[in-house]
């Protein structure tokens, strides 16, 4: 007997999971072989597509699912799967959708939150932060957690974060700002925003003002996030890995402060896998993912990502979890993160990174950097 072949190309290192699915899939399915072929980024994914058209193909970020003819649309496999479209979480599904269309089903999803050492503000005397906490009240708790030796050089920070564009994109958000405008089109009035400029400037101050953590280059004795940090700006993956080292126990988590723009927001990273419109068999292509995403709990064993639908939060238990049931709330309040809709923007990183150290470590006039990076988009 012939198989229907379906080639499966990922960028992922880890397919353990993939693995898996493919194995189970291949046992209910005999007539079907799945091919895992690996991919090193998005322009060799692209090469493959062009030449050799796999069935399937995936991304850790969104730019391969932003172009023009590559996928097919999964909206009308998913609204004739009964119950399923009610079942997909609708915070991270508002992000996933273009134009009306789902080219891929999110895979790797995770938001950041502040994950807290418990022990560490007992020892302070300082009560637990809730959500209704702001940007002040986190650099308040945070100078009161930092603690320096004689020269110093700090033995404890009270908040570990970046430097990196992408965390901070939560804090811009949430106070009225962004980093493009919302099609993405270029930077031009909102990366240059007053609402940006703001919240960029409490950040930068966080480093040099407020000396609460650690600036570029900076000699430390505090180690790891894991170890003498306070306070945490972590993504889902982290709070995944104190997890699987048995220490978190230790730790509370919590929602981002309030800004002063007042808005309430957050940044979502993920990737997806789609169906590709070269793919000879759409139908089957699309029942080894919905197979493969949607209907395995072991994806979540021991997680560092998010179930995209009610019904795997509710198998895997992650609707009840210290943890994850914080984060799963986190998802009504997502918005689309300026790295899924310019690439531009998202290759730039490393000058904009560069550019951020230089203002944390030369006191560089925020408003005029912030300006001069419109020309990244």
């Amino acid at each position: 007997m012939n198989k229907v072949q379906i080639r499966y190309l990922t960028q992922f290192e880890n397919v353990n999971q993939l693995m898996m699915a493919k194995e189970s899939f291949e046992a209910s399915h005999p007539d079907v072989e799945i091919i895992v072929e690996q991919a090193a980024d998005n322009f060799e994914s692209m090469r493959v597509f062009q030449t050799e058209a796999p069935d399937i193909m995936d991304s850790g970020g969104w730019w391969l699912f932003n172009q023009k003819g590559v996928f097919i649309d999964l909206l009308p496999f998913v609204r004739e799967t009964p119950g399923l479209e009610d079942d997909l979480n609708a915070g991270i599904m508002r992000v996933a959708t273009k134009d009306g269309t789902l080219p891929g089903l999110p895979v790797d999803v995770a938001v950041p939150l502040i994950l807290y050492k418990k022990a560490m503000l007992d020892a302070a005397g300082i009560a637990y932060p809730t959500d209704d906490w702001t940007w002040d009240d986190m650099m308040a708790m945070a100078k009161k957690l930092t603690l320096r030796n004689e020269s110093g050089v700090a033995t404890q920070f009270g908040f570990g974060i970046g430097p990196d564009i992408e965390d901070y994109e939560p804090f811009i958000m949430r106070n009225g700002g962004g980093y493009l405008e919302p099609d993405g089109s270029t930077a031009r009035g909102a990366i240059d925003s007053d609402a940006t400029v703001e919240a960029f400037r409490k950040i930068i101050d966080m480093y040099r003002e407020h000396k609460i953590t650690r600036k570029p280059g900076e000699p430390s004795g505090a180690g790891e996030l894991h170890q003498r940090f306070a306070l945490v700006f972590g993504f889902t993956w982290f709070a995944g890995g104190l997890e699987r080292a048995g220490i978190g126990e230790l730790y509370g988590v919590v929602g981002l402060p309030r800004m002063p723009g007042g808005v309430e927001a957050n940044m979502i990273y993920m990737g997806a896998s789609g169906v590709t419109t070269k793919s000879k068999h759409p139908e089957i292509s699309w029942a080894f993912l919905k197979h493969y995403i949607l209907e395995r709990m072991e994806n979540f064993q021991q997680p560092r990502t998010l179930p995209i639908t009610r019904t795997l939060s509710e198998q895997s238990r992650m609707n009840r979890h210290r943890f994850w049931s914080r984060y799963l709330k986190e998802l009504d309040s997502v918005q689309v993160s300026g790295f899924y809709i310019n690439e531009k923007w998202n290759t730039s990183r490393q000058l904009i990174n560069d550019d951020i150290n230089k203002m944390i470590n030369n006191g560089m006039d925020v408003r005029q950097m912030l300006k001069s990076w419109t020309r990244f988009s």
